[in-house]
């Protein structure tokens, strides 16, 4: 189950790894660098790139793939038969974690919390009628507590997957991408960036960049846009991801060494969250246009469009003059596969329906 594949650089820099930390290859990786010359012309920079991770897999791009790869490996490697996660109604984790859980034979229960209706939300869960996903409701954390007690205790070997699959299992995803962005830099694909701008949620993705930046010595900062609180996704929730990321990677192989000051290379930034998670901004809508219009590229109101807002007020700031930015694209742009099943909207849960007939 573990990979040799030259494109996950974690297992070459840290081979101690390979037969401790579960794999299932699911990325097409690397994912390509791409220069964005007409929407570095139109905000005022000169050298802006973008990386890919939005085609980082045929059947549903995005980070979670990178964050799923060892999740689900580890849920199969402990003999599991289904996986358990959480989301928003319309999370892209909890839709990206069913499709590849069904992919590997699991079967799939998520937790889903209610959020504004839109076209977009009410697609995803039509596809988790025909993924066959098991759906439940639920909006405060005793509720979703009460929800996850019971499905562990009466549907057998279920694995466990948190928020945006943001535990330290799932960040070692992107402490390979950390060592294969300094790959590529190694090759000549680029120079060192000064900034990578992403969107921040439950910082899994985060934590394990900053944390790979660092083992690879890159002087680069990563600054995190926030979409969610600080609750949910604030530096107190990165330092720690990137400190259980690095300590439990250190008890695998002791080659990995313990760094300290988790916020060193991270700027945080929540001044385009607007009103909160999932709502939508105008600064969010603006970035969606214009990159769509100059680079042919999508956004998602939700991540996507608030990192993207940032840099493009940065860049107008001045604050990116004679500097190199990437932004690291971690939405799915892949287009969803046609529908296998002819269930309607009704047959979801009662709670999801009015996403539909609202």
């Amino acid at each position: 189950m573990n990979s040799r594949n030259s494109q996950r650089p974690l297992f070459e820099r840290y081979p101690g790894l390979r037969e401790k930390l579960p794999l299932i290859e699911l990325a097409i990786l690397p994912t390509p660098i791409q220069a964005m010359e007409q929407l570095a012309r139109e905000i005022g920079v000169d050298n802006l790139l973008v990386k890919r991770d939005d085609i980082s897999a045929q059947l549903y791009g995005g980070n979670k793939v990178r964050k799923l790869e060892f999740l689900l490996a580890d849920a199969l490697a402990g003999g599991n038969g289904a996986v358990l996660t959480y989301g928003g109604a319309g999370s892209n984790h909890a839709l990206a974690t069913a499709l590849y859980a069904k992919q590997s034979g699991l079967d799939c229960h998520a937790i889903l919390t209610r959020e504004p209706a839109t076209e977009a939300v009410a697609k995803k869960l039509l596809y988790h009628l025909d993924l066959g996903t098991r759906l439940e409701s639920a909006d405060t954390m005793p509720a979703i507590r009460a929800a996850t007690e019971r499905i562990l205790a009466s549907h057998g070997s279920v694995y466990e997957i948190p928020f945006g699959g943001s535990s330290w299992r799932g960040a070692a995803g992107f402490v390979n991408a950390g060592l294969e962005l300094a790959e590529q830099i190694a090759l000549g694909k680029l120079s060192a960036p000064d900034f990578i701008y992403l969107a921040g949620g439950t910082l899994g993705t985060a934590a394990g960049l900053a944390l790979g930046i660092r083992l690879c010595h890159l002087p680069t900062c990563v600054v995190v846009v926030q979409v969610t609180a600080d609750a949910f996704g604030g530096p107190d929730v990165l330092a720690r991801l990137f400190s259980d990321t690095n300590t439990e990677l250190h008890r695998l192989d002791s080659q990995v060494p313990i760094l300290d000051e988790p916020l060193k290379q991270v700027e945080m930034r929540k001044e385009f969250l607007g009103e909160g998670y999932a709502q939508v901004t105008n600064e969010g809508r603006a970035a969606i246009e214009l990159l769509q219009q100059t680079q042919d590229i999508a956004l998602d109101t939700t991540y996507t469009a608030k990192a993207m807002a940032a840099l493009i007020s940065d860049a107008r700031a001045g604050r990116l003059d004679s500097r190199q930015a990437l932004f690291w694209n971690t939405y799915n742009s892949r287009p969803y596969p046609e529908r296998t099943g002819n269930g309607s909207w009704r047959d979801l849960p009662k709670a999801f329906h009015g996403y539909f007939n609202s």
